[in-house]
C-alpha cells in the first residue's frame, strides 16, 4: 500500500498489550481541502492583517493520514479518543461530546491521552515554543472528547474556530433519550447570524426519528452536530457525530435561496444523517463495496426518509429524473464501471475515483428496483437485519442479500449480482411476432454499437407488464435469457411498469406511437412515472442511434398538453443535449432547433405566468420555474424585457419567492444578453453574495457573457486565483457551456496543466477539472487532440473521468454524424427551417 510506514525495533516485543506512541508534525494548510486544514474568514478591513482562520477536517477517503498516523483502511477499526489544545475562547468541536476542559499557559500534565511522546522534551510543555501554538502569554485549553465509538479512521473529525451555533434536540422514539443537535458556523462569515443554518437543524430533527423508527436501531452518539464549512472538497461528509459541508448544501436563506436551494439542503443533510447507520455503524469492508454506504444513503435519505419528512415533493418522481437518469447516463459509456468497482489494496487513486454517480445513483437504483421485486416493507425489513447483524463491524455486498433473502423469501443474490458486478445495464427489444412478444436484451451503450465482448452480460431483469387503462395487476415476469418470448398482450402494454427497473425499452414504432398517443392525452392512463420512463427511453434511444432522432423529436412535439414538469424537465433537456452537440453546425440549424423549442416553451410560460401566486404548491411554481429557463434557453425575445426588469430588482436587494427561485435564470440571461454593465453587477454579487445559491447564481452569469473582452476577463479570474478552489469547476463547467468560450476552456487547462496537477493533486477535483475542460467538444478530431495531450501525462489519479468524457465527446461526434440531415429534414418538414437553410 501507498504511504505506509514501517517501523523496526531493536529487539522482539514480548506478546501482549502495548502502547505505542507517536509525536509528529504538520503545518495547517490553507490550499487544501483534504486532511486537517484551514479556512480564512472575510478578508481583513485593515490593511495588511490577516484574516482570521478556523481548523476542520476532511479524511475521507484516505486522508486522515495526513492529519494523524493511523491504519487509514476502512476494516482497520478502532476507538479514536480525541484532545484538543488550542487558544482559550476558541470552540472546539470533534465526533463525541466534550467531557473536560482546563486552562494553562502551555503546560498540561502527562495522561494516557496527552502522552510524552506527544510532547516536547520537557514533560507537558507544548512543542516548537516558535510557533503561534507555543507562543508566550497565550492562554491555552486543552478540550477531551469522550472515546468515539469502534469506527473506521476516515470518520474522525475535529475542528477548532471562533464559531456561532444554534441548537434543538430530538426525543429518540425507541429509547426516549433526548438527542442534542447543533449547527455550527465560523461567526466572522454571520452565516447563523441571518439565520442561515435554521433548515439544516430543523430537517436534522425530523429525519433523525425517522431513521430510528426505521431501521429499529437508535442513534448511540451523544450528540450530532454539524458544522458549515467555507472551503470544502465535497458536497458533505458524514463523520459520525460532526456532519460537515459545504455552505452550499448546509446554509439556506429563507427569504432568499429559492426553493432549488432548500431542497439542497434538505437532501444534504437527509443523506449525511443516513450515514450514521449506513457506513459509520456498518461500514464496508473495502472501498469496492462503498456503493453500500452510498447508494443506501442516497436510496433512504434523498427518497424514502425524505418521502416521510415532505411528502409534497414527490420525490419517487424526482429520483427517476434525477438519480436514475444520472445513473444511466454515466452507465451508458464505455468508460463505465461496475457499481461494485474493483479497487486494488495498493491502488489508493481508485478508490477516490470510485466516488461517482455509479456508486451512488446507480447504487441507490438498483437498490430502489430491488425494493419494488420484494416489496418495501420486505426491503426496510432486510435493511434492519443487515444493519443489526454487522453493527461496529464492516459488511460485504453478500451479506446485504442474505439479510434481503430472509426477509423477502427469494434469492436476492441471483437477482441482483449482475447489476452490480457487471458494467452497463440493458437496453430491452421487443417485436411484435405471430409467436408472441419477443423480447431480447443487449447492453445499451451511448454510441449504439456495443462490441460482442463488451454484450456477454445477461441481467435478471423484472419487465413487470402493465396493460394500461385495465384494472388487471401488473404482471410480474423476470427475464433471465438473452431472449423471451411472452404471449401477445390484449390490448396497449407498456414493460417497465412504473419505470421501476434499471434499463431501457425499445419499442416497435407502430406500439411506439400508440403508447406516445396515450402519453400525450391531457388525462392519460399513463402515470407521471411511466410518461417520464417513456420519454428518456425514446430520446436516449434516439440519440444513441437505436432509433432516428427524428421520432424523438416527434414525441416531444406531441407532449404539449403534459401536466407534469418532471416530463417538461427531460425535454429542455433534450433540447439542451441537442444544441450543444450541433453547436458548431450552422447557425441556421441552431436558430430552427431554439424556435422548435420556443414553439413549446413559450405558450407554456404565457400559461403559467411570471409570477407565484400565494395559493401555488410547489408543483406549480416548479413548473413556472422550468417554462421560465427553457424559453431563456431558447432566446424567446418577448420574455428578455420582464428578465431585465426582474434583474434591477434582484440587483437593488429586493426579494421576493419569484426572484428567488429565478435568480440564476436572470442572472444568466441577462448577462448573456447584456455588457459590461451586467457583467459587473453578477461580478459584485459573486463577490458579495447574499447566499451561496447567489453566488452560484452569478458563477452562471459571469461565465455566459457574449462579449469576448468579458470572456477573457471571466477566464482571468481563475488564472489569477480570484476563484476559491471549491468553486473551480463550477467556473469551468459554466464556462464550457458557453459556446463562445468553450475551445477557450479546454486551452486554459491544458496551458495550466502543471499548475492544476499540482494545486489538486489528491483532490476529487482534479478529474473534474480535466473532464469538464473538454467534454462539451463535440468531435472526433477533438478527442484525438485530448488524448494526445494526456498520452504522456501521469492520469491514473483521473483515469476514469477522463476516459469518460472521452466517452462522452465520441458519442455526441457520433450522434451528430448520423442524425445532422435527419434532423434537418424533420425542422424543414415542420416550419422551423427554411427549405432553402
Amino acid at each position: 500500500m501507498k504511504e505506509l510506514t514501517t517501523l523496526s525495533f531493536e529487539k522482539e516485543l514480548a506478546a501482549g498489550d502495548a502502547v505505542l506512541g507517536f509525536r509528529w508534525e504538520g503545518s495547517l494548510d490553507a490550499g487544501s481541502m483534504l486532511g486537517y486544514y484551514r479556512i480564512p474568514g472575510p478578508p481583513s478591513e485593515e490593511e495588511g492583517t490577516e484574516p482570521e482562520y478556523y481548523a476542520v477536517t476532511q479524511m475521507q477517503p484516505t486522508m486522515a493520514r495526513r492529519a494523524f498516523p493511523c491504519f487509514d483502511h476502512p476494516a482497520k477499526k478502532a476507538v479514536f479518543a480525541v484532545s484538543l489544545i488550542s487558544p482559550k475562547g476558541l470552540v472546539s468541536l470533534s465526533n463525541t461530546p466534550e467531557v473536560s476542559r482546563s486552562a494553562s499557559k502551555g503546560n498540561f500534565p502527562s495522561s494516557d491521552l496527552l502522552s510524552t511522546a506527544f510532547l516536547a522534551e520537557d514533560e507537558g510543555k507544548l512543542a516548537d515554543a516558535s510557533s503561534s501554538a507555543g507562543a508566550d502569554g497565550v492562554e491555552w485549553e486543552l478540550v477531551t472528547f469522550e472515546p468515539t465509538p469502534i469506527m473506521t479512521s476516515y470518520l474522525v473529525a475535529w475542528a477548532v474556530g471562533r464559531f456561532s451555533s444554534i441548537s434543538s434536540s430530538y426525543v429518540s422514539p425507541l429509547t426516549q433519550r433526548t438527542v442534542p443537535l447543533n449547527v455550527y458556523a465560523a461567526s466572522s462569515f454571520e452565516h447563523i447570524e441571518r439565520g442561515q443554518g435554521q433548515l439544516a437543524l430543523d430537517t436534522l430533527a425530523k429525519v433523525m426519528p425517522v431513521y430510528e423508527k426505521l431501521f429499529d436501531i437508535p442513534y448511540e452518539l451523544g450528540k450530532l452536530d454539524i458544522l458549515v464549512c467555507d472551503a470544502f472538497d465535497a458536497g458533505g461528509m458524514e463523520n459520525w457525530g460532526l456532519i460537515t459541508g459545504k455552505t452550499m448544501n448546509l446554509l439556506h436563506d429563507a427569504e432568499r435561496s429559492g426553493m432549488q436551494g432548500e431542497r439542497m439542503v434538505v437532501s444534504t443533510v437527509s443523506h449525511e444523517a443516513a450515514h450514521m447507520w449506513f457506513g459509520n455503524l456498518v461500514s464496508m469492508a473495502w472501498w469496492d463495496d462503498l456503493w453500500l454506504n452510498e447508494g443506501f444513503a442516497t436510496l433512504m435519505g434523498e427518497v424514502i426518509a425524505l418521502h416521510e419528512i415532505e411528502p409534497s415533493w414527490n420525490v419517487h418522481a424526482s429520483f427517476l429524473k434525477y438519480h436514475r437518469t444520472s445513473a444511466l447516463e454515466l452507465d451508458a459509456l464505455r468508460s463505465s464501471h461496475p457499481v461494485q468497482m474493483v479497487c486494488e489494496d495498493d491502488s489508493e487513486d481508485a478508490v477516490t475515483q470510485s466516488f461517482d454517480a455509479i456508486s451512488y445513483e446507480k447504487g441507490s437504483a438498483v437498490l430502489k428496483m430491488l425494493s419494488q421485486v420484494i416489496g418495501e416493507e420486505a426491503f426496510i425489513r432486510g435493511t434492519s437485519t443487515y444493519l443489526k447483524a454487522h453493527a461496529h463491524s464492516c459488511s460485504t455486498s453478500g451479506d446485504l442479500w442474505r439479510a434481503m433473502s430472509e426477509a423477502s423469501g427469494i434469492d436476492v443474490a441471483a437477482l441482483m449480482d449482475s447489476w452490480i458486478s457487471k458494467i452497463g445495464f440493458p437496453v430491452v427489444s421487443v417485436e411484435e411476432t405471430a409467436e408472441g412478444l419477443k423480447l431480447r436484451q443487449n447492453r445499451f451503450l451511448s454510441t449504439g454499437d456495443p462490441k460482442p465482448e463488451e454484450d456477454e452480460t445477461i441481467w435478471t431483469i423484472p419487465l413487470d407488464l402493465k396493460l394500461v387503462g385495465s384494472d388487471a395487476p401488473v404482471e410480474k415476469i423476470l427475464m433471465s435469457t438473452r431472449e423471451l418470448v411472452l404471449p401477445l398482450p390484449q390490448g396497449l402494454y407498456k414493460l417497465n411498469s412504473e419505470t421501476s427497473g434499471t434499463f431501457r425499452v425499445s419499442y416497435p414504432p407502430a406500439h411506439l406511437s400508440k403508447l406516445a398517443e396515450e402519453a400525450s392525452k391531457p388525462r392519460s392512463g399513463l402515470s407521471l412515472a411511466d410518461r417520464l420512463g417513456l420519454v428518456q427511453d425514446v430520446i436516449l434511444l434516439s440519440e444513441a442511434g437505436y432509433t432516428p432522432t427524428s421520432s424523438a423529436l416527434d414525441l416531444m412535439k406531441q407532449m404539449v398538453s403534459e401536466p407534469e414538469h418532471l416530463v417538461w424537465v427531460e425535454i429542455a433537456q433534450a433540447f439542451q443535449r441537442l444544441v450543444d452537440a450541433w453547436w458548431e453546425q450552422p447557425e441556421e440549424i441552431i436558430d430552427g432547433v431554439r424556435a422548435f423549442a420556443r414553439s413549446l416553451f413559450g405558450p407554456l410560460v404565457e400559461k403559467v405566468g411570471f409570477s407565484h401566486q400565494p395559493e401555488e404548491d410547489a408543483e406549480a411554481r416548479q413548473f413556472r420555474v422550468l417554462a421560465i429557463a427553457a424559453a431563456a434557453a431558447a432566446e424567446e425575445p418577448s420574455f428578455l424585457a420582464w428578465i431585465q426588469q426582474a434583474f434591477g430588482l434582484l440587483a437593488s436587494g429586493h426579494t421576493d419567492e419569484t426572484l428567488a427561485d429565478l435568480a440564476p435564470i436572470i442572472v444568466t440571461t441577462t448577462v448573456k444578453h447584456g455588457g459590461a454593465m451586467e457583467y459587473n453587477i453578477a461580478l459584485a454579487i459573486y463577490n458579495n453574495p447574499p447566499t451561496p445559491q447567489h453566488q452560484l447564481a452569478a458563477i452562471g452569469g459571469l461565465t455566459s457573457t457574449r462579449d469576448s473582452a468579458l470572456i477573457q476577463q471571466a477566464a482571468g479570474m481563475l488564472m489569477g486565483g480570484q476563484v476559491a478552489e471549491q468553486n473551480m469547476t463550477m467556473f469551468l463547467h459554466g464556462l464550457a457551456a458557453n459556446p463562445l468560450s468553450r475551445r477557450l476552456v479546454w486551452q486554459f487547462v491544458a496551458g495550466a496543466w502543471p499548475m492544476l496537477e499540482m494545486q489538486f493533486q489528491g483532490s476529487f477535483h482534479l478529474g473534474k477539472i480535466a473532464q469538464f475542460s473538454f467534454q462539451s467538444l463535440s468531435t472526433e478530431e477533438d478527442a484525438a487532440q485530448v488524448e494526445a495531450f494526456f498520452a504522456d501525462k501521469e492520469t491514473s489519479q483521473f483515469i476514469q473521468p477522463l476516459q469518460q468524457g472521452l466517452d462522452t465527446v465520441r458519442a455526441k461526434a457520433r450522434w451528430l454524424n448520423r442524425a445532422a440531415e435527419d434532423v434537418k429534414q424533420w425542422l424543414e418538414k415542420n416550419e422551423f427551417l427554411s427549405s432553402d437553410a
